[in-house]
């Protein structure tokens, strides 16, 4: 289908604005369900294949198999039977916990007890209250803890197509892109886990969905819902992990710069040089917000920290006691507590009793919102605070700049005594978050390719955008590398780390002018949105310990980058000879390449049994010994 005309009007009702038809439909549920079934189901098995007439023909050991075997943990609140329990019983011990799976089940079992259970954590609440509603019906265990993962995993490729829809009317690049993020080995082996991440990714990636929803407004109706809708996801999305700073930080951006383009372009005439066709689309867009958007602006942040506020309901019903005010940290020993002599306040719990939250009106029981507010802005600043001073090593920890090329993934299990049902040689199970190679490395000419389209224009302006952002990267590459221990003090390297901080801030600005004044939204949003979830992580993380799955939220671009660059493949044509030759049939190897990938690397994904060789051949990333 071709795309929309610039400055039409859509169809007035909300079916018609979503602009999605019963094929779309068709593709959303073979991609989710599909995902849930593999997610859900694996490691499966196909016996047909290596014992025919012996074995059933597939065999699943689904994603609540325990893997770790008995882990003992001290404060877990259920009983021998995996129930909540309802008072203060002896500890029980569990088995299936997965690398992180030993913090946020827990914290999710502890939000249900009664009696109230204190326990601090450095992350807001709404992932684990969504894992907490299967482990009440289910009990405390590996199925239980993991199918709210599964389900947000799922849906989450389920959004990439939907974002992917509104930026294009090609189906193919919907489909492409969903695709990759539904076969790549990180997503997979986090939707598989009982960790927060694939949680609040899946929350992140709506910013950027219902962002696009009011971007292309055309009716004050329309801007005006999308707007509230927006601020309530950001809500939610903040609820689960600080990490929708990166996605609601290029959605404020572009609005701004909408906003600022007609000024923009006065005050800077060269800008007009750069100019794309659509410009009465944004000025649609400017007539819906109307002369009060600045007050719905004002209302949808407000109604944002509203819904991030209602997310620690249950947190702020739990009595706090235990004082967390991390002002060290050892490598050896890790975080050390104690008064903080910065500030005079630090020896007043961060959060207070429950109690305190609550006061009685008419003879029922209503939240004191100054004191709730007080509450929540102590535990924010308290998680901050434990971010900022931890340092413990890990052995799978890895520095910013190696993410992009998957340079030291995280292995979550490990079991090298794994034995054959009919007692043949040792085999090795992994289950490590390591991408799809076929989708995190060709990603990166895919990116540049959306870096060389979005800077279409005269020659000065591709090459300004491409001369700041190689100086900035190579700055901040270069020297946060050269300084041992992380940038943590003023020292002669510190200068050049921070212009080239500052080169990549001004690269940000000019792809948003990609963006709302060259109308190349859909290869600067890739970009925007990938540098963004990518670099969020730099400062003020300089001594934090930091994993490749940080990276998550990088991915659903990067999939959308590729996506783009193979769909615009499928448009070349070449000449040979008197021929003209389709080069559309790469497109398609492309994306047989990454469900190839997936295939190869499903057991290093899954913990699925491999003999030593098998198992060899599969390292191809990270200093894996």
């Amino acid at each position: 289908m071709r795309p929309r005309a610039a400055g039409t009007v859509p169809r007035a009702g909300a079916r018609a604005f979503l602009d999605l038809d019963r094929v779309d439909l068709v593709w959303l549920l073979v991609l989710v369900a599909g995902s849930f079934v593999l997610r859900f189901g694996s490691p499966i098995f196909p016996n047909a294949f290596s014992h025919p007439l012996t074995q059933a023909p597939l065999a699943a050991w689904g994603v609540g198999y325990p893997y770790n075997g008995d882990a003992p943990i001290p404060d877990v609140p259920v009983d021998g039977h995996g129930n909540i329990t309802r008072g203060n019983q002896p500890s029980q011990t569990h088995n299936g916990f997965v690398f992180d799976e030993v913090y946020f089940p827990i914290d999710a079992a502890k939000d249900l007890h009664q009696p109230p259970v204190d326990y601090f954590d450095p992350e807001p609440p709404l992932a684990k209250l969504l894992m907490a509603p299967p482990i009440a019906w289910l009990g405390f265990g590996t199925w239980s803890w993991r199918i709210t993962c599964t389900i947000a995993g799922s849906l989450l490729v389920g959004v990439v197509y939907l974002i992917a829809r509104r930026l294009r009317r090609e189906r193919f690049f919907a489909v492409a892109a969903a695709t990759m993020v539904s076969l790549d080995g990180l997503e997979f082996v986090e939707s598989r886990t009982g960790v927060i991440d694939i949680i609040a990714i899946f929350f992140a990636i709506c910013i950027t969905y219902v962002f696009l929803l009011h971007w292309q407004a055309r009716t004050r109706a329309q801007w005006r819902a999308t707007l509230y809708a927006l601020a309530t996801i950001a809500g939610l999305a903040f609820g689960a992990k600080l990490t929708a700073l990166a996605p609601a930080l290029v959605a404020a951006a572009l609005i701004l710069g909408r906003f600022l383009e007609p000024v923009a372009l006065r005050l800077v005439p060269a800008l007009r040089g750069v100019a794309g066709p659509g410009e009465g689309e944004a000025r649609m867009w400017r007539d819906a917000a109307g002369r009060r958007a600045v007050l719905h602006y004002v209302a949808a942040i407000l109604l944002a920290g509203s819904v991030f506020a209602g997310c620690y309901a249950r947190y702020l019903t739990i009595p706090h006691d235990t004082v967390y005010h991390f002002v060290s940290c050892d490598p050896k020993t890790g975080l050390r507590d104690g008064p903080n002599p910065k500030d005079d306040h630090q020896d007043i719990p961060v959060v207070r009793r429950a109690d305190g939250s609550w006061v009685t009106v008419a003879g029922l029981p209503v939240p004191s919102i100054p004191t709730a507010i007080g509450n929540i802005a102590g535990q924010v600043k308290a998680s901050l605070n434990y971010h900022d001073i931890e340092c413990r090593p890990h052995p799978y920890a890895s520095r910013w700049y190696t993410w992009p090329v998957m340079a030291h993934p995280v292995l979550f299990y490990a079991d090298y005594t794994h034995h054959t049902t009919g007692g043949g040689s040792p085999e090795t199970a992994w289950i490590t978050d390591q991408g799809n190679p076929a989708v995190w490395w060709p990603a990166i000419p895919a990116l540049l390719f959306c870096v060389w389209v979005m800077s279409r224009g005269p020659q000065w302006w591709r090459v300004a955008i491409g001369a700041v952002m190689v100086a900035g990267l190579g700055l901040m590459i270069r020297y946060f590398k050269s300084a041992e221990g992380g940038i943590v003090a003023v020292h002669p390297k510190m200068a050049p780390f921070a212009l080239g901080l500052a080169l990549m801030v001004v690269f940000g600005v000019l792809a948003v002018i990609c963006a709302v004044v060259s109308r190349r939204l859909v290869p600067a949003l890739c970009v925007l949105g990938y540098s963004a979830a990518w670099l969020m992580w730099v400062l003020g993380n300089e001594k934090r310990v930091l994993f490749f799955y940080h990276m998550l939220g990088a991915l659903p671009f990067m999939a959308l980058a590729y996506a783009y660059a193979l769909t615009a493949l499928r448009r070349v044509h070449v000449t040979v000879g008197n021929r003209s030759v389709s080069l559309a049939p790469l497109s398609y190897a492309a994306l047989a390449l990454v469900v190839a990938g997936f295939v190869f690397f499903y057991p290093m994904w899954t913990g699925a049994p491999l003999t030593s060789a098998d198992h060899e051949m599969r390292l191809w990333v990270g200093d894996w010994q």
